[in-house]
């Protein structure tokens, strides 16, 4: 059965530029909705592909140390910066809003703003682990494995994702003693009926940030991919305004 495997979005328009970061064990598809919104309101829109996502084995994310990913957030501002765009916010989704909000405690002066959504930057009950079973079995289905084969990877799966979310918490842990120090203004969106994050684990991060000019946006009704939920329309127009309340320079 041949997939059609997600790759990284890039649409270049105006002079404002947006990093749009995915999930976990997503891939730029997580924002896509969101790429295109933005684009229509004249926003150059970039999305890249975390190391080891966007393939059809699940172990090619555990592979990866969790630092490879910082370094491909810094990658991407580089590569912004390197075509010409000297403003820019960075935004992610859930493990892509941890990197986004390091991103903004490095005082780079070309990233004015940006902010997380459904990210647990301060500590939480979460359950990722059981998430990622599901989608490493639900990838793994699509390969021709005997019942053994599946059951034998889907324990070291299984074990191997618990190292690696302890790895994803303790570098949230390091993010979140710097949140204070951020100087550009944050966004900040939450979904009231997050299954993967406890949802009020957002104002903790409010909190951190109260030195500081912030947004905090709430979606009662929407899930974890707050990007794609029944609320999604609001939060489109929710990080547009705050993306127009930026101060670009318009020359």
């Amino acid at each position: 059965m041949q997939m059609n495997l997600p790759k990284p979005l890039l649409e270049e328009h105006g002079k404002k530029a947006v990093i749009l970061l995915h999930a976990y064990s997503g891939s730029p598809n997580d924002v896509r909705m969101l790429c295109r919104f933005l684009e229509k309101a004249n926003y150059t829109i970039y999305s890249p592909m975390f190391s080891g996502h966007g393939t059809m084995d699940p172990q090619d994310i555990l592979d990866q140390k969790v630092d490879a990913w910082f370094e491909d957030t810094r990658a991407a501002i580089d590569f912004l910066k390197r075509k010409g765009y000297q403003q820019i916010a960075v935004f992610g989704l859930s493990m892509g809003g941890i990197m986004a909000i390091d991103a903004l405690t490095k005082k780079d002066s070309s990233v004015i703003g940006g902010g997380c959504f459904c990210s647990p930057i301060f500590k939480t009950d979460t359950r990722v682990p059981e998430n990622f079973y599901r989608y490493a079995e639900e990838v793994l289905s699509y390969a021709n494995l005997t019942k053994e084969d599946l059951e034998e990877r889907l324990t070291r799966i299984a074990k191997e994702s618990k190292t690696q979310l302890q790895e994803i918490e303790s570098f949230s842990e390091s993010v979140s003693k710097k949140v204070s120090m951020i100087e550009t203004p944050v966004f900040l969106a939450q979904a009231g009926q997050d299954q993967m994050i406890d949802a009020s684990t957002v104002f903790k991060t409010a909190q951190a940030l109260e030195q500081n000019k912030f947004t905090l946006q709430w979606y009662p009704k929407s899930g974890h991919v707050v990007t794609i939920g029944p609320e999604r329309k609001q939060f489109e127009e929710d990080v547009l305004a705050y993306l127009e309340s930026l101060p670009w320079n318009e020359e």
